[in-house]
């Protein structure tokens, strides 16, 4: 996936470049033009110019867009399973060791959510708990307390 998305920026790169050549090569035109005496006759050639440096600009924002949000997802996901290749396909419920089903949870493998096996395991849990406050991840360790503070309120 991470090499799609290079790819991805990478023609999103040459497109923006080949549109400002473009916008160049027109403002040169427009320059020629100027620079003749017969000014009149020219507006409308002027204007058709004007209007495709406005949509190559317009083109290019939403291009370079594309590319801050392709640059942000492969930041904030550089570390976890999504961007990689070689995810396994995990059939969680055949796993019956616990440290493996942890392991592969706090890898990103297997998401923490109401379809995890060991999703109403307060050991489990606490032991999730414990190794995210361990890594400082408080955030995480706060997500995963609401999470099992919504599930008891839902049974009661």
């Amino acid at each position: 996936m991470l090499a799609h998305i290079h790819n991805t920026i990478a023609e999103l790169k040459a497109k923006i470049k080949f549109n400002v050549d473009l916008i160049s090569h027109n403002q040169q035109t427009i320059k020629n033009m100027l620079q003749k005496t017969v000014k009149d006759d020219m507006a409308p050639q002027f204007e058709a110019y004007n209007h495709q440096n406005r949509q190559l600009m317009s083109q290019n924002n939403d291009l370079l867009n594309v590319q801050l949000t392709l640059l942000n997802f492969v930041e904030k996901y550089k570390n976890t399973a999504v961007l990689q290749n070689d995810i396994p396909i995990v059939d969680i419920y055949s796993i019956t060791d616990l440290q493996e089903v942890f392991d592969l949870t706090i890898k990103g493998i297997v998401p923490f959510d109401e379809s995890h096996p060991h999703f109403c395991n307060p050991v489990f849990i606490d032991k999730l708990i414990a190794f995210y406050q361990a890594n400082e991840d408080y955030e995480l360790c706060d997500k995963l307390k609401k999470l099992v503070k919504r599930e008891i309120q839902k049974t009661i």
